[in-house]
C-alpha cells in the first residue's frame, strides 16, 4: 500500500523520534521533528547495551555494527565494597553509547526538517489536524503528531496530566578515557558487564566506543544511590546557582558540596569502582522514575517510548522499547489500509510489552537497590524486551 498522504510532526528529536521520523520518511510520508533542544543532542558519552531493536534500522542502512559497538564476554558480578566474586555467567552483549546511536540517525535524517529550539507548551487537536504551540512563539500543524520527547514529555502531560513518579533512587553516572585509570582497573571491567552488588544500591560498568571511529573505547559507569524524598532529594538535585532541577544535574552544574559527597562516598568501594568514581572527569546525576499510561492513541496524537512508558533501566532496553514502538508505528501509517483499527492494534500490543517490561524492571530494583539476591544468570533478570503475544501490527484488511 502506498504510505498516507497526511503529514506528520514528531515531537522530540532523540531516537526513538528519529527513528520513526526515518522510517516514515523512507516510505514517502511528509514528517518534520520538532526538538526542544537547540542544538543536536548529546548523552554526554553515557552508555547503551544493544539490543536488536535499537540498531535494527541503523544496519539496514548498512552501518558497520562494529563501528558503533564493542564485545563482551562475559558478566561479573562482585560486591562493590570488598570485591568478593558472588559469581559469572557467559554473555556476549555488546555496548554502545547514546551519541553512537543518536548521531548515526541524526546524520541519516538530516537538519533541514529538524528543528531545534522547538519546546512544546501547548497542543489542542480537530477532527482532521493537531495544532502545536512553541515556547518561541511559532507554531505548527500536521494531521498527527508523534510525542516522542522523553520521560518528562510534554505532550503526555498536555493529554493526561501525568509525570514521572521518583522511584526512590538516583544514578550517578561517569565516562572514562583510557589512561585515566591504571591499566589494571581497565583490564578489571573490559570485555564484560560488571555488577557491583551493595546493600543499599548498585553499580554497573562496561566498555563503550570511543567519540569517533579511530579512538579507542571508554568505560561507562553508574552508582545508583537510594536518596528519599524530600530536603535530601532537593539538596542533591540543586544546582550551583541554588535551582533544583527535576531530572538530571550536570558536571558543569554540579554543586561542589555534591561531588564532594560522591567523592567522598566512593573512597569506601573496592578499589576498581573506587578508581572510576574518583577519575571521572565530568559525572553527573540523574533521578529514576517511572510513568505509564493505559492509552497510546489520543485522537491524532501519540505516544511512543518514555513519553508512553518510562521504564528504569535495569534490563538495558528502554531504547530498544522506544524504538520498537517507532518501528511498529512506522509500519502502521506505511503498510496498513485500516489505519484506525490497526493504530488500536498497535496500541494493545506495544503498551503489553511496555508495562510487562516497566514491570520486570521494578522487580530486579527490588534486589538491587536492598541487598536482595541477585542470582548470577538469573533468566528473570535477563536484559531485553518481554515477549509480547500479538507478533504484529500490520494488517491489511
Amino acid at each position: 500500500m502506498s504510505p498516507t498522504t497526511d503529514r506528520i510532526a514528531v515531537v522530540g528529536g532523540s531516537i526513538s523520534g528519529l527513528t520513526a521520523a526515518l522510517m516514515l520518511r523512507d516510505a514517502g510520508v511528509d514528517v518534520d521533528v520538532y526538538e526542544r533542544s537547540p542544538q543536536p543532542l548529546s548523552g554526554f558519552g553515557t552508555g547503551i547495551v544493544v539490543q536488536p531493536e535499537l540498531v535494527h534500522y541503523l544496519l539496514e542502512q548498512g552501518v558497520e555494527l562494529d563501528s558503533i559497538s564493542v564485545p563482551s564476554s562475559s558478566m561479573e558480578y562482585v560486591d562493590a565494597l570488598t570485591g568478593e566474586r558472588v559469581g559469572s555467567v557467559p554473555a556476549d552483549w555488546r555496548f554502545t553509547s547514546y551519541d553512537s546511536i543518536y548521531g548515526g540517525l541524526y546524520e541519516l535524517f538530516g537538519p533541514e526538517r529538524y528543528h531545534t529550539s522547538k519546546c512544546l507548551v501547548g497542543l489542542s487537536q480537530d477532527s482532521e489536524t493537531v495544532q502545536m504551540r512553541f515556547s518561541d512563539g511559532t507554531e505548527a500543524e500536521a494531521n498527527w503528531v508523534i510525542g516522542a520527547d522523553g520521560g518528562a514529555s510534554v505532550v503526555r502531560k498536555r493529554l493526561l496530566g501525568i509525570e514521572p513518579t521518583y522511584a526512590g533512587y538516583v544514578t550517578w553516572r561517569g565516562v572514562l578515557q583510557p589512561g585515566e585509570v591504571a591499566d589494571d582497573v581497565w583490564n578489571y571491567f573490559n570485555d564484560k558487564f560488571t555488577y557491583g552488588l551493595l546493600d543499599d544500591g548498585h553499580l554497573i560498568a562496561y566498555p563503550i566506543p570511543g567519540r569517533e571511529n579511530a579512538e579507542s573505547p571508554r568505560l561507562n559507569f553508574q552508582w545508583y544511590w537510594n536518596v528519599a524524598e524530600g530536603p535530601d532529594l532537593d539538596e542533591l538535585m540543586t544546582d550551583v546557582r541554588g535551582i533544583r532541577l527535576p531530572t538530571s544535574v550536570h558536571n558543569n552544574s554540579l554543586n561542589p558540596h555534591n561531588l564532594r559527597q560522591f567523592h567522598s562516598k566512593g573512597e569506601s568501594l573496592f578499589k576498581p569502582f573506587r578508581d572510576l568514581v574518583l577519575n571521572a572527569s565530568s559525572p553527573f546525576v540523574t533521578v529514576v522514575a517511572d510513568a505509564t499510561v493505559d492509552r497510546m492513541v489520543h485522537g491524532r496524537v501519540l505516544l511512543i517510548g518514555d513519553a508512553a512508558v518510562t521504564p528504569r533501566p535495569h534490563a538495558a532496553a528502554g531504547g530498544a522499547k522506544a524504538c520498537d514502538d517507532a518501528r511498529t508505528l512506522a509500519e502502521v501509517f506505511t503498510k496498513n489500509h485500516d489505519l484506525r483499527g490497526s493504530l488500536q492494534s498497535w496500541e494493545t500490543r506495544q503498551l503489553q510489552q511496555g508495562h510487562a517490561y516497566l514491570n520486570k524492571v521494578k522487580k530486579m530494583a527490588s534486589r538491587l537497590q536492598h541487598g536482595g539476591s541477585f542470582e548470577p544468570g538469573n533468566p528473570a533478570f535477563a536484559f531485553g524486551l518481554p515477549k509480547v503475544d500479538e507478533p504484529s501490527v500490520v494488517t491489511n484488511s
